[in-house]
């Protein structure tokens, strides 16, 4: 990894990160072989609709419909999706979670994950379309990394332009009344995860959590 500004490798090892991107990647390799990869990801994916009317769908479906919304966490939809997702965790996680701590880093995130995908529910409860992926999580991650590290100009420049888009479409495919009906991105996920990083970041992180080393 690059470093920028100066800045070196956090003093703690990423134990957290490092098991989040095996699990989802061992997750992933499950999904392609598996005998039918759609079925796999309908019984763990987040349904709204399912979510909010209890609908319980047959094992190996979680037996509650509100557990999905973690499962989804580690289920994706294609190489690139698992890839980007991977990627921004590997990039900004190791940071945050030296600036939190292991402990408090996993339960952030899983806050943040389920905060994204109660997003999607909140605009679109009626919606048939299944939710997947790590993408809210580490949304929040990206959202508590621009607020305790606002000065490192080139992450805040890429966080930004992408929060920028994922708010821009998010609401853009809200107005055009299209959020329940076409299947695409899930942008309120993105917006809810990143919010909750924003705001939750300060709960999260010790007093001197801007002075920490980190990767950018």
């Amino acid at each position: 990894m690059i470093a920028f500004g100066g800045d070196r490798r956090p003093a703690t090892v990423p134990l957290v990160v490092w098991l989040l991107i095996a699990i989802n990647v061992a997750v992933f390799v499950a999904e392609l072989n598996a005998p039918d990869p759609s079925a796999l990801i309908d019984a763990f994916a987040a349904v709204p609709y399912d979510i909010t009317n209890g609908i319980v769908l047959a094992p190996p479906s979680p037996p509650s419909p509100l557990l999905t919304i973690v499962t989804a966490m580690f289920f994706h939809g294609g190489v690139a999706h698992i890839g980007f997702n991977m990627l921004f965790l590997f990039a900004f996680g190791p940071t945050i979670e030296a600036t939190f701590g292991h402990v408090r880093f996993a339960a952030f995130y899983l806050l943040c994950g389920i905060a994204g995908e109660a997003a999607q529910i909140a605009v679109g409860p009626a919606s048939h379309l299944p939710a997947i992926g790590a993408s809210g999580a580490i949304a929040g991650v990206l959202g508590a990394y621009i607020v305790t590290y606002p000065t490192r100009w080139l992450a805040a420049l890429v966080i930004g332009v992408w929060a920028a888009t994922q708010f821009a479409n998010g609401f853009g495919q809200l107005s055009a009344q299209v959020a329940n009906d076409s299947p695409g991105v899930a942008y309120f996920i993105h917006i809810g995860g990143f919010c909750c990083g924003v705001l939750a970041a300060g709960l999260f992180r010790g007093p001197d959590a801007g002075k920490r080393a980190s990767f950018w």
